[in-house]
């Protein structure tokens, strides 16, 4: 894809779009259900040129997109790809340790190993071959194998690894990995597209999803969809499309 293909990303907060060309906020859609993004899109001219989408694991926002942007390739979110590990990884942790967030063990485990000192990883690595943790470093080694994955480079090796990860996922017998394994294989095409569409992520649009709360923070909330859109649209400097 070149650099300046257009490209959609499809956020959480109030569907801000990001048009990669601009490299801004193109527009926000009211709700999250099927009919809304329909209706929204519908409005639009110009799909067969969205040649790439990024978007979290959302089946609504996938068939959505199949069906207005024929010609777009879908990129999962490597960052919302990740989440469904370490929420399960976190979970397991709060078993142990209590809803500790400032336990020094939490930081450890949601971290990417390879950023941690040799001080910081004999220590995790003591507290997770403690007997009673066998199902916590399971799941935290699959997280740790999926952070591998993505510094992967090329499709071919991407695709032989992602396999293998979930090989060993579909052996495990701790609670709820069957079912992030099911998630991981659904999205299985979308995941690999990262290595081949210049590896985009969400990043950008989670930005404007950070800008459009703190909106909504300074003004104690919006009773009015049309004037919330109008006022980030106004914030990141674009002129309102006409609905």
């Amino acid at each position: 894809m070149a650099n300046n293909a257009p490209q959609l990303a499809m956020g959480s907060f109030g569907r801000p779009w990001n048009i990669r060309k601009n490299k801004k906020i193109y527009d926000l859609i009211d709700g999250r259900d099927s009919q809304s993004l329909d209706r929204a899109f519908s409005e639009y001219s110009g799909h067969q040129n969205v040649l790439t989408v990024t978007m979290d694991l959302s089946t609504t926002y996938r068939t959505a997109i199949r069906k207005h942007f024929p010609n777009a390739s879908i990129v999962a979110d490597r960052f919302h790809a990740h989440r469904i590990l370490t929420r399960l990884v976190n979970k397991l942790r709060k078993r142990i340790t209590g809803d500790q967030r400032k336990n020094p063990i939490r930081k450890l485990l949601l971290r990417n190993q390879k950023n941690l000192s040799k001080e910081e990883v004999y220590a995790l690595n003591f507290f997770l071959n403690i007997a009673p943790h066998k199902e916590l470093k399971e799941v935290y080694e699959y997280k740790e194998a999926l952070n591998r994955f993505y510094g992967i480079k090329g499709y071919k090796r991407a695709r032989k690894a992602l396999i293998k990860l979930l090989d060993r996922m579909g052996k495990s017998k701790v609670p709820k990995v069957s079912g992030i394994r099911a998630t991981l294989l659904a999205w299985q095409k979308e995941i690999l597209e990262y290595f081949s569409k210049n590896r985009i992520s969400n990043g950008r649009v989670e930005g404007f999803n950070r800008k459009a709360k703190l909106v909504q923070r300074k003004a104690y909330g919006y009773s009015s969809f049309r004037n919330y859109r109008l006022r980030l649209l106004g914030e990141s400097s674009v002129k309102p499309h006409k609905r």
